[in-house]
């Protein structure tokens, strides 16, 4: 009976040993077509988006702070381009926000870009005008789609 307890003791014990080896299982390797479609898809993706921002660098028109003033919906269903310096500390992120100074005129910038701005910085903002003005500035709108 000793025997079948030390016999059932030592097998647990190298199977335990066994189980807690430092050798880890490699990751399966993808099929070499499959890596191929992912490659060809992310730069597919890539290939559009650098489409999207040239046709938008392309066909924005400058923004002119003395036209928006004069008529509001001046620039209303159009792709903007505005040229400015950073004006305020800067809320990074998609979602943040920062003042931005073109000509004698300052805007809200809403960023939904996931770049970073640095405060007096000059910088080159493509998106559009949002009707209305800040609630809590008082500030003429930009939602930026692409930071420069």
């Amino acid at each position: 009976m000793m025997k079948k307890w030390f016999g059932a003791s030592l097998l647990v014990l190298v199977l335990a040993l066994a189980g807690c080896s430092e050798e880890k299982a490699k990751p399966e390797e993808k099929p070499k077509t499959e890596q191929t479609k992912e490659k060809t898809a992310s730069d597919d993706i890539a290939n559009q988006q650098a489409k999207i921002i040239k046709n938008m660098q392309k066909n924005a028109v400058e923004l002119d702070p003395k036209a928006l003033e004069s008529d509001p919906k001046a620039y209303e269903k159009k792709v903007i381009k505005a040229v400015g310096t950073v004006h305020s500390e800067v809320e990074n992120g998609m979602g943040g926000s920062f003042e931005l100074k073109v000509g004698e005129t300052n805007f809200k910038v809403m960023n939904f870009t996931m770049g970073k701005v640095a405060p007096g910085s000059d910088i080159i903002v493509y998106g559009n005008i949002k009707t209305g003005k800040d609630a809590k500035s008082g500030l003429p709108m930009i939602n930026a789609t692409y930071i420069e």
